[in-house]
């Protein structure tokens, strides 16, 4: 065997690449990318031959001078991180996260109910199409359980969890029912003040509301997630009034008035192959409305998205990154839910993975936003308890909650050589159960794809310089190209 560069330290050889990093070529760069420490780095073919290959040292003997210690700069930094490592070292899943432990649940999300005062083409709960209410002896019986189910993770060392979540949605607009959603997100806020706790509420709203609502949203301080797919030909073509009239002056009224308030306002596009081009405009117009940040997602092709079509993948990819660095430059936070190497390792996709306490207008309980009706064939899964009102209740169906919990990283073969294994753990898994007709363990290539590639695109930039991690503290670029 060929010894290695006598700059580098003896006792560091032989080294072998950790098997969570990953070594990837894109658009004419080398790049590593560790998730554990979320480190980024542009490399040359001769650090690519010594950390791929590092029995083959050839390459590496002929680097001489200031290349022979970046070189051994490198390997050091490297072997601090964990990223390169001695053959005996390596330990099957190093750093691999566990599957998050389940202990109380501190969020409860409340679905008002299934009226709906807009049409929009894509609804993945064709709202609007029947009219369920939420009644009283439904959510309060639900909010009772969640209340006196309330315990303390030991390790935060506190007795009562320092804030709980209350999340209104759909299924069709909550402040239709404005009086039944002041009831609620007044009790919720009562019954926290009660034990102790800090409540926050979200709603999810299509921003159609008047200026009651507006007020009251402003006084009580609740955080909303508005609906705009962009500009005004889009908003009032996918996302019109029942009666067809536009929507979109409604909407960008109720987000100006937000901002007036001092809010920090978001909002949401849905994707189409129609809406694609006009993606960049979007990101513009949150410019001009003071926006702080738009998240883009290609439509889901269920409920009435059966209608649509999905924008071409390769072409989401491409705007959606010309979308991010414009909106660097604009200050305008411009997001996917795909973009996971900015996050820490986990082993789940979401709280869906038999977590999320969700009340549907019926009482039924389900884990995933997307599961509403128990006429769909997700509800098979999803569905994982009911509110009994009447002996003021919850029954709960422990065994597909522990079904759900299955569904980790670990256990998806499909992902096992993804460079985003434990950043994306599997991808939204009611996706996953639509596209492979009921397997919660076979991802969407479609969304796989464009996960890869967004991915890859912003490794490449953050190695390059190009861009800045975020939550700097705990992100390392390295270049050694």
């Amino acid at each position: 065997m060929k010894k290695f560069p006598d700059a580098i330290p003896s006792d560091l050889m032989p080294l072998t690449l950790n098997p969570r990093v990953s070594v990837f070529r894109h658009k004419g760069g080398i790049y590593l990318f560790d998730p554990a420490t979320r480190t980024y780095a542009a490399m040359n073919e001769t650090l690519l031959a010594l950390v791929t290959k590092p029995d083959d040292v050839h390459s590496a003997e002929e680097v001489c001078g200031d290349d022979r210690t970046e070189l051994t700069e490198a390997v050091m930094q490297f072997r601090r991180l964990g990223i390169l490592k001695r053959p005996e070292e390596i330990v099957q899943g190093d750093r691999r996260p566990a599957p998050e432990s389940f202990g109380s649940m501190t969020r409860l999300h409340i679905f008002v109910t299934t009226r709906c005062n807009l049409r929009c083409v894509y609804c993945y709960a064709k709202g609007g199409d029947s009219e369920r209410i939420i009644s009283r002896d439904i959510w309060q019986t639900a909010m009772d359980h969640f209340f006196s189910n309330l315990t303390f993770d030991a390790a935060q060392k506190t007795p009562k969890p320092i804030e709980v979540n209350l999340t209104v949605h759909g299924g069709g607009e909550p402040t239709i029912e404005f009086d039944t959603l002041k009831d609620i997100v007044s009790e919720f806020r009562r019954r926290a003040a009660e034990m102790g706790l800090k409540p926050s509420v979200a709603m999810g709203t299509n921003g159609t509301y008047g200026d009651s609502v507006h007020q009251w949203i402003v006084e009580n301080n609740i955080n909303v997630n508005i609906s705009l797919d962009g500009p005004q030909h889009v908003q009032n073509r996918q996302r019109p009034f029942c009666s067809g009239e536009p929507s979109y002056d409604t909407v960008v009224r109720n987000l100006q008035l937000l901002v007036k308030s001092g809010r920090r306002v978001s909002v949401r596009a849905t994707i189409t192959s129609e809406s694609i081009e006009t993606m960049e405009e979007t990101v513009k117009l949150a410019e001009q409305l003071g926006l702080a940040a738009v998240h883009f997602e290609p439509v889901t092709l269920t409920g009435r998205g059966s209608t649509v079509s999905r924008p071409d993948p390769d072409q989401f990819v491409e705007k959606f990154l010309e979308c991010f660095l414009l909106g660097l430059e604009l200050d305008i936070d411009v997001k996917y839910s795909g973009m996971h190497c900015f996050k820490d390792c986990h082993q789940r996709f979401c709280s869906a993975c038999g977590r999320n306490f969700c009340v549907t207008t019926e009482g039924n309980i389900t884990t995933c936003y997307e599961v509403l009706d128990a006429n769909d064939p997700a509800a098979d899964i999803f569905f994982v308890g009911k509110i009994e009102p009447l002996q003021a209740s919850v029954e709960w169906d422990l065994a597909r909650i522990k079904e759900l919990e299955q569904r980790i990283a670990d256990n998806m073969e499909a992902c096992e050589d993804c460079l985003l294994r434990y950043q994306c753990a599997g991808d939204c898994p009611i996706k996953s159960f639509r596209h492979s007709n009921r397997d919660l363990y076979s991802p969407d290539p479609f969304r796989c794809h464009i996960a890869k590639q967004i991915n890859m695109s912003l490794i490449a930039l953050l190695a390059d310089g190009v861009i800045e991690p975020r939550d700097v503290g705990q992100a390392r670029v390295v270049d050694f190209n």
